[in-house]
């Protein structure tokens, strides 16, 4: 099998995860402290990785000449992934009201779905190009992708008590990386040449460090202090570790 489509297989699968956690763990503050952990990891790891082995070793081996170019792509499509996120927030919150489990659990799992698809894009290109920087990619991508499955499984198991019915959903979100990752190996394998990996990099580093900003800090910051002191020191032991082995 393709490695990056290998890795993204596997990062689509730790989705269905959430639907484990729903129906093995009842009580809702341990699940809230796996969520917390769980998210904690994914936003350290994301900055460190996207920064410091994305951003800045593709900076390094661009010419200098291209630092006004790379400057105005990332103002470009930093702006383009904000509208995209919060379109898809003002989605998720259309008549989204109290009581209204099962239509939340619907919207969560098209809005995963589209969020997923670029992520296997990035997964199995960044992969094919760099085989340990897509493993660290993989890794960010997992410990979000955990949270991600519970999101939907959540509303859908406990508005419907149908844990088939929990699984198709999640099952469906979680396709999203692995239909961008055959995208990537059908249409973009043919067209790529170093300028167009190293753009792809920078994209890679901005939807990364916007993800984890914009996304998952907010719903971290709120939380017991201790399970994300505890997330964010697993994931930098996690990166130096990477670092080590790498």
């Amino acid at each position: 099998m393709n490695k990056g489509l290998y890795l993204s297989v596997m990062a689509s699968l730790t989705t269905l995860s959430g639907i484990f956690f729903m129906i093995n763990y009842k009580d809702k503050n341990k699940i809230d402290r796996i969520i917390t952990i769980s998210l904690s990891i994914a936003f350290i790891n994301m900055l460190l990785v996207s920064i410091f082995d994305i951003f800045l070793n593709t900076i390094k081996s661009m010419p200098n000449k291209a630092f006004l170019s790379v400057f105005i792509y990332l103002v470009i499509n930093y702006t383009i992934i904000y509208l995209f996120l919060k379109i898809c927030h003002k989605i998720k919150k259309f008549k989204v009201g109290e009581g209204k489990l099962y239509f939340l659990g619907v919207i969560n799992t098209i809005t995963l779905l589209l969020h997923n698809i670029p992520e296997g894009i990035i997964t199995c290109t960044v992969t094919n190009i760099n085989y340990k920087l897509g493993l660290k990619l993989t890794s960010s991508i997992i410990m979000h992708n955990i949270p991600e499955g519970i999101s939907i499984a959540v509303p859908i198991y406990y508005s419907t008590k149908s844990k088939k019915r929990g699984f198709i959903y999640v099952l469906i979100a979680a396709l999203g990386e692995i239909i961008g990752a055959l995208f990537s190996i059908i249409f973009l394998k043919s067209i790529l040449n170093q300028k167009i990996i190293d753009y792809m990099l920078i994209s890679v580093s901005s939807i990364m460090i916007l993800i984890a900003l914009e996304e998952i800090f907010p719903q971290i910051i709120s939380k017991n202090k201790k399970s994300v002191l505890i997330g964010i020191l697993i994931g930098i032991i996690l990166f130096i570790v990477n670092i080590v082995i790498n």
